[in-house]
This record gives structure tokens, C-alpha cells and sequence, in this order.
């Protein structure tokens, strides 16, 4: 279980969130779900170690989230994290080595991964000669390459057109065959009803608490 104990954040005269509380169960694709500016992202890199809370923690199992932990973590970030100009599954291979996995299972999965999200021809092509949906999938293929036990995508169907982000909606939603929990960061609510549990934020920035609201 990924859990939020009354986690504090503030930038200057903004407070990002304020006494936050959320608790995730494993085995399910739970989403955050909330406008702008209401804390989804803080929250996320609280849980990375990415920011310090001003107060409270973030907790995995009962037991404080340390490097030894957020290594079993897959994080895809809202703004691109990957080399434009490497080829696509030399970057998998990259990051699944630099999550701690040999050289055959890393290219084993990035093999796995280049297939399941239809990736496959392009393996050999550099991340800046693909479309930007395509480019998407790479994002969440190095997010899963390492088989994370928690995985975090922050607005994966931002800057999508409808098509590739009806494409893919079926792809996100799987992942939670393959992970003990996944959590999807979206200001996006159209479409969240496809996903087997929830949670909403408040409508406000200084979010209080997030409620889990199961969806199946």
C-alpha cells in the first residue's frame, strides 16, 4: 500500500498541499484526479523524493520510501525524460540497467515492452524521428522496463490528439496485470471511468486529502 501521511508542501506564498492524506491499495490502477494546480504533481515527486515535504511523509508498505525502495519504483513524468537522439531500445536498455537489472533481462524486457506497446519496428529509431505518440509509449515502456512494484504516470495523455489518446487508454489500463499498483496523475477527467479504481482530489490548489473511490 502507497500511502500520504498529512503531507505539507508550500512555494512561497503558495501552499501546495496542505495536510495530505491518501492511502492506494495494491493490485489496482488508481488515478488522481483533479485541476490544476491541486497538488497532483507535488504529490508525485514527494513519493520520489524528487521535493521534501515542509511535513508528513510518504510511506510504501508501512515502511518510510528510502533510494533502496524508490528503486522498485517506475516514474513517468509529465515533461519528456528521455534522449532524443538515442535510439529507442537503447534508452530501455539503459534505464532497465540503471534500475538494476542485468543485460539479458533488461533487453529481454525492453523487448518485451517495444511489443506489447506496439513498438517493435521502430526499435532501432531515435526517439526524435517518432511521432509524439509514439514517443509517449517509449516514455511508458522506460517507466515499466525494470517491472516496477509501483509505477506513477503524471498526465500520460497530455499533449495527446483523441485518437492516440483512445489508443492509448487500453494500453494504461493493462498495466495493472503486470504491477502491484499503478497510480495515474491526470487533470483530464473525461475517460477516467475506464480505470478499475479512483481517487479525486480537491478542486482547489492546497489539496486536503484524496479519497479512493473503487470503481470495480
Amino acid at each position: 500500500m502507497l500511502e500520504l501521511r498529512g503531507v505539507s508542501k508550500r512555494y512561497g506564498g503558495v501552499q501546495a498541499l496542505d495536510e495530505c492524506a491518501f492511502r492506494a491499495a495494491t493490485g489496482r490502477l488508481t488515478g488522481f484526479v483533479g485541476p490544476n494546480g491541486a497538488g497532483k504533481t507535488t504529490a508525485m515527486r514527494v513519493i520520489f523524493g524528487l521535493v521534501s515535504p515542509d511535513s508528513g511523509e510518504a510511506r510504501w508498505h508501512g515502511r518510510a520510501i528510502d533510494a533502496s525502495v524508490r528503486r522498485r519504483f517506475g516514474y513517468m513524468p509529465e515533461e519528456r525524460g528521455l534522449y532524443p537522439r538515442m535510439r529507442v531500445r537503447d534508452q530501455l536498455l539503459f534505464f532497465g540497467r540503471l534500475s538494476g537489472l542485468s543485460s539479458s533481462r533488461a533487453g529481454m524486457a525492453a523487448d518485451r515492452w517495444l511489443d506489447a506497446l506496439g513498438l517493435t519496428d521502430r526499435a532501432a529509431a531515435r526517439l526524435d524521428d517518432l511521432s509524439h505518440g509514439n514517443q509517449q509509449r517509449v516514455q511508458l515502456a522506460a517507466a515499466l522496463v525494470h517491472d516496477p512494484a509501483l509505477v506513477v504516470l503524471d498526465e500520460p495523455f497530455a499533449g495527446l490528439d483523441p485518437f492516440a489518446t483512445s489508443t492509448s487508454r487500453p494500453e494504461v489500463s493493462s498495466i495493472r496485470c503486470s504491477i502491484s499498483l499503478g497510480s495515474l496523475s491526470s487533470h483530464v477527467t473525461m475517460g477516467m471511468s475506464d480505470f478499475e479504481s479512483r481517487a479525486a482530489s480537491t478542486p482547489a490548489g492546497g489539496c486536503r486529502r484524496w479519497v479512493a473511490t473503487s470503481c470495480g
